[in-house]
């Protein structure tokens, strides 16, 4: 059982469900109030679990997500993780993502149209640019992206003659993928096989419940010398609008490159993408970049002061 120390937030954008803090068709309010009706009617599992330190004492920071959608969000008073808790089970957000309704609530009924206009170079082309100043992308060179929604990410990859692949639990966006050429597959972690050159994980980490374990079965696919782009929220640019009910887990620079560490992962390159998010270039190493001791001072030191002063921050913009 988790235990809540105190309650951080008491404005009603942080906990009242039903009220977006973003603009939503009717459609997807339905889909929220549905949600949110099964959710109170326990139609909805959920699990309380500990905090990836082990820690099981939490601070409560919100009630519901950006879309009014219901959903504890805390932070461990011992790291400072981020984190949705209790959160639904491994189940409930497999059919979540399956069936498309995760789509269809943050994007609108119409979100497949909505996908089309993703397929251009500059798409992703942030995300090639980056990865192609650390390793040349050559033809024949391979590159997977998990989590690919249609596989647009990997155009620029394409053009530039990588052998790629997109893999995506949608069944909708596989078949949009491939549709528009991309070769796209439907699967998770467990499926993939080979080796590669280059993995992508766009906004996908802060999706894994078990984000350590994922990412240590994503390194045995990476050549030896090959890397692994990752890119996530950063949650000290915090906001309502960085709650979604969809992420176990958001993190701060630090507890990024700890819980890559602690999967293998040496942080090669880091940066900043789309203005408030971030990234970190990563490659296979044999022990934790950052030892344990390193990690918990510089936490205490930085993720948590940071995230507070953060916090206040909100506090003040938006007064009670």
């Amino acid at each position: 059982m988790i235990k809540i120390r105190k309650i951080i937030l008491t404005q009603n954008e942080f906990n009242v469900p039903g009220i977006p803090a973003v603009a939503c068709t009717k459609h997807q309010l339905d889909l929220i109030n549905e949600f949110n009706r099964k959710a109170k009617q326990k139609q909805v599992k959920f699990e309380e679990v500990p905090c990836l330190c082990g820690c099981g004492v939490f601070d409560l920071i919100a009630r519901v997500d950006r879309y009014g959608m219901l959903q504890d969000t805390v932070a461990c008073v011992d790291c400072g993780l981020v984190q949705s808790n209790p959160r639904m089970t491994q189940e409930e957000y497999f059919n979540y993502y399956s069936s498309d309704l995760y789509r269809s609530c943050y994007d609108g009924a119409d979100y497949l149209a909505k996908y089309e206009s993703k397929y251009t170079l500059k798409h992703g082309l942030h995300i090639f640019d980056a990865v192609n100043k650390v390793t040349k992308i050559l033809p024949g060179s391979s590159v997977l992206e998990l989590g690919a929604g249609g596989g647009w990410n990997l155009l620029p990859f394409k053009r530039a003659g990588a052998s790629v692949l997109g893999v995506d639990y949608s069944p909708s966006l596989v078949e949009l993928g491939n549709k528009h050429g991309i070769p796209m597959v439907r699967g998770t972690v467990d499926q993939i096989k080979g080796l590669y050159d280059v993995i992508v994980l766009n906004h996908v980490l802060e999706h894994f419940l078990q984000p350590v374990k994922s990412l240590k079965m994503l390194a045995e696919h990476i050549k030896a010398d090959g890397i692994i782009y990752i890119a996530v929220p950063n949650i000290l640019n915090f906001s309502i609008g960085q709650l979604q009910n969809a992420h176990p887990y958001y993190f701060s620079p630090y507890t990024f490159e700890h819980y890559c560490s602690l999967a293998g992962l040496g942080l090669i390159k880091a940066g900043r993408a789309q203005r408030i998010h971030m990234f970190g270039i990563f490659k296979r190493i044999e022990k934790p970049f950052l030892p344990e001791s390193v990690y918990r001072q510089r936490e205490i030191d930085y993720n948590l002061v940071r995230f507070k002063t953060c916090l206040k921050r909100v506090l003040r913009q938006n007064p009670a």
